[in-house]
């Protein structure tokens, strides 16, 4: 799954969803409730963020946010067929990006290398590639 948010600007998160169960735990401190305190029953969704970064995300979902959901997908049939159609549909491979070793792998020799610093560089730049023109969008202001 990809995962973007307004706090990271236009970083895309590449993650997976690791765990989900239904716990007890006070979301707060991730700790059992204290002797007498009575914490209701919530499910417990650990996604693990693999690219750019290393993360560890868990959203815990209430009752009332599960029937949302429920809601929302019963009341809409494009989206009930849709869903179905998702779920039996096989996983896109993703490009993964290249490493600085790769690159210095196919890289020309050190005679090439000094020759393209002598010659002065004209014009606008190299074009985007293909690759950096796919993805998301940009995400919409709040209003």
């Amino acid at each position: 799954m990809f995962v973007r948010s307004t706090g990271l600007g236009r970083t895309l998160l590449t993650a997976k969803v690791a765990k989900i169960e239904t716990t007890e735990v006070v979301p707060s401190t991730l700790e059992p409730p204290k002797e007498g305190r009575l914490e209701p029953m919530r499910m417990l969704m650990v996604i693990q963020v693999v690219s750019p970064v290393n993360w560890t995300v868990r959203a815990f979902v209430d009752p009332s946010d599960l029937r949302h959901m429920a809601k929302v997908v019963l009341t809409n049939p494009m989206l009930i067929l849709k869903g179905i159609k998702f779920f039996f549909s096989k996983d896109p491979v993703y490009a993964t990006p290249a490493t600085a070793e790769t690159a210095a792998a196919g890289a020309p020799g050190p005679a090439a290398a000094t020759a393209a610093q002598a010659a002065p560089r004209t014009g606008p730049g190299p074009i985007p590639s293909a690759l950096a023109k796919q993805g998301p969008g940009p995400i919409p202001p709040r209003r």
